[in-house]
């Protein structure tokens, strides 16, 4: 509609010195001469199918150095819950803040806030939805055989089903057969 497209590195006028200098420079000392970030740099090569003989990396400049430009964005939804983090669960902020549970935690571990010891209250089932049905993990059907006469049992592996026939008390256990995973 009304917003222009992106132009590629590659349409920028110094693109040919670029690639005059790709193997003599640094990702970073590149994205530092030309002004683009370092991953567009190596992902127009990329897309253009050019390859380069990498260079040591460049010097690091410490993120507060005043040579680099400081981040300047709008103020995070989260900035006014910062003075509950760590003491009330993640969920709860989430939910006051509008955001997700996910933006809440990495908030947090930006700012280096541990987290609450609380296990928060458990999450909201939708309305009208049936609780979840309780199953037994890895549980299976095993028919046994005992004194000739045969018997299903459930249980989580053939040693269980064989202790459990074994408590039945209703004699020696000849044959046990997996006969597959168990519904509930």
């Amino acid at each position: 509609m009304g917003s222009s497209p992106v132009k590629k590195i590659e349409d920028y006028e110094w693109w040919p010195e670029l690639l005059e200098i790709k193997d003599s420079l640094s990702l970073r000392e590149l994205s530092d001469k030309f002004g683009a970030s370092p991953a567009a740099i190596a992902n127009a090569l990329k897309r253009n199918g050019i390859k380069r003989k990498s260079a040591p990396a460049g010097p690091r400049r410490p993120r507060n150095s005043p040579s680099s430009p400081k981040r300047r964005g709008r103020k995070s939804k989260l900035s006014q819950f910062r003075d509950q983090m760590g003491m009330v669960v993640d969920r709860e902020i989430a939910e006051r803040a509008g955001v997700t549970v996910s933006a809440v935690t990495n908030y947090r571990r930006r700012h280096n806030i541990k987290a609450s010891g609380g296990q928060g209250r458990p999450r909201k089932r939708p309305e009208g939805s049936a609780p979840p049905k309780v199953r037994r993990v890895g549980a299976r059907g095993y028919r046994v055989v005992i004194g000739g006469e045969s018997f299903v049992i459930i249980a989580n592996d053939i040693a269980e089903a064989a202790a459990a026939a074994g408590r039945s008390g209703r004699g020696e256990v000849t044959q046990i057969e997996l006969l597959g995973r168990a519904l509930g």
